[in-house]
């Protein structure tokens, strides 16, 4: 049998995390349902989306629909910023709350039990010793409820008509509006040809909601390669649930002509009852203008695998630093939820203070590569093209505290900085107003509606706070509980994170 070395382990991550993604797009709305968590919000209106084709929610008269473009520039973004952050989540650190220290009169590594258990969630200098080994497991849930300070349950978009532009089609029936009223060029509603058609004015809105958790568990072992020099895996194992509903209304500001076969109802968009189950079965001179949509899925597996290596360069009798670099390999399923898609490389220097109350501090800068959840996979011409992750700059401070000689309390400002992230905001659309008859003579001025927009390539912080407390039950044995409160209202937030883990030290 051959032996397991650990750069063979490394490869064979390596070599999991980074399979190509297929030709076909991920989440195509050509009318093919995904299985894949990333598919949920871009399909929760169908596989369609609200797109053509003879299953979209849409498709009820003659006219079809020209909603998808804005669909995805609405939506895309919400989904992208999902899929970035909840495949970086926190983890505690995988340092070892017992330090074992060198005794010359002894000649032997004994433990350092005099001073306090150590962080949670930051770091301290000391490493774990010469050939000792430190394993723990942690557990820790998500129940994500707002993103960039808009709540996840009540997300407000509109999705506007497509251009439509001279020359229509032969025999379509189609004309320019009578009233030119906000059909401007500078709305890119008209040309030298001719403007648009009064159905340009008809506008969707919907209220999204989006319940998203995660359940990840977590495996750590630390071992000790030299007194100063230590290596360590951090394995987590994910569950995460996501559920999105859409509450979806249809304004009709264009008055059709007068064509009941054609027209039923008298209006271009309507919602059809045989694809929708939530339109109530009305006449056809009664169009369905409001609806549900749902959708849901979970996925379970493992998650992005975190290697570690430290080294401590200066050891004091207090005070202590040390070097080290993170690797997070790209071994979760990016497509579920369950990993980033990419590879991260983080290095980090921590400083701290030995003693009853023992401050310590941790910068570090992660670089990330590519991934898919950054790119272009929504949508029947979706290339599957990877997009850049965000950069990361890392900070944490604190201190932690011996309350006895087997209770130590641990607080942590816990800081990070993204570079190049896309951010939602808060905007109003105003549409361009209601025909009152089929000339459009006399033409209602459009009223505001609550909107999101997004600013790409933005940098922002992401700022929490960690409280918690380790026990030592008996000898090497500590218990962990914590929790990781928000700060600021950047990216996608829990109000509130708990943990509660076990360690063993060797």
């Amino acid at each position: 049998m051959s032996k397991l070395t650990l750069p063979g382990v490394l490869l064979a991550l390596l070599f999991l995390g980074n399979g190509t993604a297929s030709g076909q797009s991920i989440c195509p709305l050509n009318g093919t349902p995904s299985p894949h968590l990333v598919c949920v919000l871009p399909q929760v209106y169908g596989p369609f989306g609200l797109g053509p084709g003879q299953g979209a929610p849409l498709i009820f008269n003659k006219h079809q629909s020209h909603f998808q473009g804005t669909f995805l520039t609405s939506l895309d973004p919400i989904n992208e910023a999902v899929g970035i952050q909840v495949s970086q989540l926190p983890t505690a650190s995988p340092s070892s709350g017992i330090i074992f220290t060198y005794d010359p009169a002894l000649k032997t590594f004994s433990p350092s039990i005099d001073e306090s258990l150590g962080p949670i969630l930051g770091e301290r200098s000391d490493t774990i010793g010469r050939h000792k080994l430190y394993v723990a497991f942690s557990f820790q849930y998500f129940d994500f409820n707002s993103i960039d300070g808009q709540n996840l349950n009540r997300l407000h978009t509109v999705f506007q008509h497509a251009t439509f532009l001279p020359p229509f089609p032969p025999g379509s029936g189609i004309v320019s509006c009578p009233n030119t009223t906000g059909l401007t060029v500078k709305n890119g509603y008209a040309n030298a040809m001719g403007v648009a058609p009064c159905f340009v004015r008809d506008f969707i809105s919907s209220t999204v909601s989006m319940d998203l958790t995660v359940h990840q568990y977590t495996i750590y072992a630390t071992y000790g390669i030299t007194p100063r020099l230590d290596v360590s895996v951090a394995i987590p194992f994910l569950n995460v649930q996501t559920t999105v509903g859409a509450d979806t209304t249809i304004t009709s500001n264009s008055v059709p002509p007068v064509d009941p076969v054609n027209y039923p109802g008298g209006v271009y968009h309507a919602f059809n009852p045989v694809t929708v189950p939530t339109c109530p079965q009305l006449p056809l001179t009664t169009p369905c203008l409001h609806a549900t949509f749902s959708n849901s899925g979970t996925a379970t597996g493992i998650g992005d695998v975190l290697l570690r290596g430290k080294y401590e360069i200066y050891k004091g009798e207090r005070f202590g630093v040390a070097l080290g670099v993170d690797v997070r390999v790209p071994s979760g399923d990016a497509q579920n939820f369950l990993g980033s898609g990419s590879t991260g490389v983080k290095p980090f220097g921590v400083f701290s203070y030995k003693g009853r109350v023992s401050p310590h501090a941790e910068i570090g800068y992660e670089v990330n590569g590519n991934s898919i959840l950054a790119g272009q996979f929504v949508g029947a011409t979706a290339t599957n093209t990877k997009g850049s992750m965000p950069d990361r700059f890392v900070y944490i401070v604190g201190a932690d505290v011996a309350v006895t000689r087997r209770l130590t309390g641990a607080f942590d400002i816990y800081g990070q900085r993204l570079f190049g992230v896309p951010q939602l905001y808060p905007s109003t659309y105003t549409d361009l107003g209601k025909c009152n008859d089929v000339n459009c003579d006399i033409l209602t001025p459009g009223t505001a509606h609550p909107d999101l927009l997004v600013r790409q390539n933005t940098d922002y912080n992401i700022t929490n706070a960690s409280l918690g407390l380790k026990f030592r039950v008996f000898g090497h044995l500590v218990i962990t509980g914590n929790v990781l409160l928000k700060l600021d209202d950047n990216g996608l937030r829990s109000k509130a994170i708990p943990l509660v883990g076990a360690s063993y030290t060797l």
